[in-house]
């Protein structure tokens, strides 16, 4: 591979990549919020308000991330920072509820049930910005093409060694908020896909493959987040985002294939979550 050919690689994995991603979950809230009003009957308004949020906001962490390398520091800090609160407090939290919902119907979950989950994610997102204040030394070029440098935190390379070991609350933050979050929420919906009532699946029998996908799509997002921490933690290879941004876009389009199919095989349009 020629040397004018490999400096584009860190352009598409950092900027392109999650820009795409960003894009794909930007249309999939958008066709939630036009179907929602007609599916509430059927799932409840949680499942999709849930839905609709956790699109949003995932697609706003994602599309952001070119934003973060423009400017050296403290700029990436600063939208790294928004960015993680995004996904934190308002995608994790979104994410599970509009599967438990989706699974039991939101008239089956406590109504403290969805404080705490909500709860836990806003306080979890504001511990993770006060964290990275510390653990983050600062700024540094990560690649150049022609006349753009683009800038990310030293997320690993903090000259204080004290506070480089608060990437490890960072990485445990994450690890339960939204990585386990989303991976209990994959492994809820597809129990419901394996146990799917069998007088349910006389009436919508392409709900449990609407269900496996739907599930797919969780483990796609939580597995490759979880990847990207263990390549450090194992290997020694920081800000390795490129395997996330893959998962998510993986997720996306298991997601819309979800999204796509309808509940009966004679129907020609989608018709559920």
């Amino acid at each position: 591979m020629s040397a004018d050919v490999r400096q584009f690689i860190p352009l598409f994995s950092n900027m392109a990549m999650p820009l795409l991603a960003g894009l794909i979950y930007f249309a999939l809230a958008k066709y939630v919020r036009q179907i929602g009003p007609l599916r509430t009957l059927i799932t409840g308004e949680l499942t999709y308000k849930g839905a609709y949020l956790g699109f949003l906001f995932f697609g706003i962490y994602l599309a952001s991330r070119p934003f973060q390398l423009l400017f050296p520091h403290p700029w990436p800090l600063i939208v790294s920072g928004l960015r993680e609160f995004c996904m934190i407090a308002v995608f994790g939290p979104a994410v599970f509820l509009a599967m438990l919902s989706l699974v039991f119907g939101a008239e089956n979950i406590p109504r403290r049930v969805i404080q705490a989950v909500v709860g836990l994610g806003i306080v979890l997102g504001f511990v993770f910005i006060g964290v990275n204040i510390f653990a983050i030394g600062g700024s540094e070029p990560i690649f150049q093409v022609g006349r753009l440098t683009a800038h990310d935190g030293l997320w690993f390379k903090n000259p204080d060694a004290a506070h480089r070991g608060l990437m490890w609350i960072l990485f445990a933050i994450r690890f339960i908020n939204p990585v386990s979050l989303v991976f209990l929420a994959g492994t809820v919906v597809l129990w419901h896909a394996r146990n799917y009532p069998v007088e349910k699946r006389m009436l919508y029998d392409n709900m449990p493959v609407k269900l496996y996908l739907l599930g797919a799509s969780c483990y796609a997002f939580a597995f490759s987040m979880l990847m990207t921490g263990l390549l450090y933690v194992v290997n020694g290879l920081p800000n390795q985002w490129w395997v996330y941004y893959a998962g998510a876009l993986l997720a996306g389009f298991l997601e819309t294939a979800s999204l796509a199919l309808p509940m009966k095989k004679h129907v020609q349009v989608s018709e559920h979550l």
